[in-house]
């Protein structure tokens, strides 16, 4: 399955494809990689067919599930990510889980304010020279890291990453 996508990014260069394309089947191999991966080290199917997570903290898995859905979400927005994009979005989706009580209004606005927040300490850490994102041309910026109309964007993804938290919460026994 590798070959047969990195072989069609590549037909699809030399047939002139348009870009999109390319960047659909490199996110699609990225995608069934981890996710191979993540299945082979936390899932296993039982023969009554429930799914249990092996032996591992559920933190530390909604880390990695939080973590690999952000950088997903910026290779399907931008074409690229950043290793720092993982913690920050494992860090986002653990603390997302906590906004679960909420009132939907409430929930969307203090998802926006946490990963606005996470963006900007992430960004004040990593992205000093603006070299993984760059918002200095949006209107309203700081310090070209954060700005109001990707704080705005984040209400839908809070509420999704929410919405992605309960479900996959169901996956643990309760004890």
């Amino acid at each position: 399955m590798n070959r047969v996508l990195y072989q069609l990014s590549y037909a699809a260069i030399s047939l002139g494809f348009p870009k999109g394309f390319v960047i659909i089947s490199n996110v699609l191999w990225f995608v069934k990689r981890k996710v191979c991966i993540f299945l082979y080290f936390l899932w296993k199917a039982e023969s009554g067919g429930e799914v249990r997570i092996l032996k591992i903290p559920k933190a530390f898995a909604f880390f990695l599930a939080g973590g690999s859905a952000y950088v997903l979400l910026e290779f399907l927005w931008r074409g690229r990510s950043h290793s720092s994009m993982f913690l920050t979005g494992g860090i986002c989706f653990l603390l997302l889980g906590k906004l679960k009580n909420y009132a939907i209004l409430t929930r969307a606005i203090l998802g926006s304010v946490l990963i606005t927040t996470a963006e900007l300490i992430a960004g004040l850490l990593f992205n000093r020279r603006h070299q993984v994102w760059d918002y200095r041309s949006k209107r309203l910026n700081f310090k070209g890291q954060i700005c109001p109309q990707y704080s705005l964007l984040w209400m839908p993804v809070s509420l999704g990453g929410i919405w992605l938290y309960e479900h996959f919460e169901r996956l643990f026994p309760k004890k």
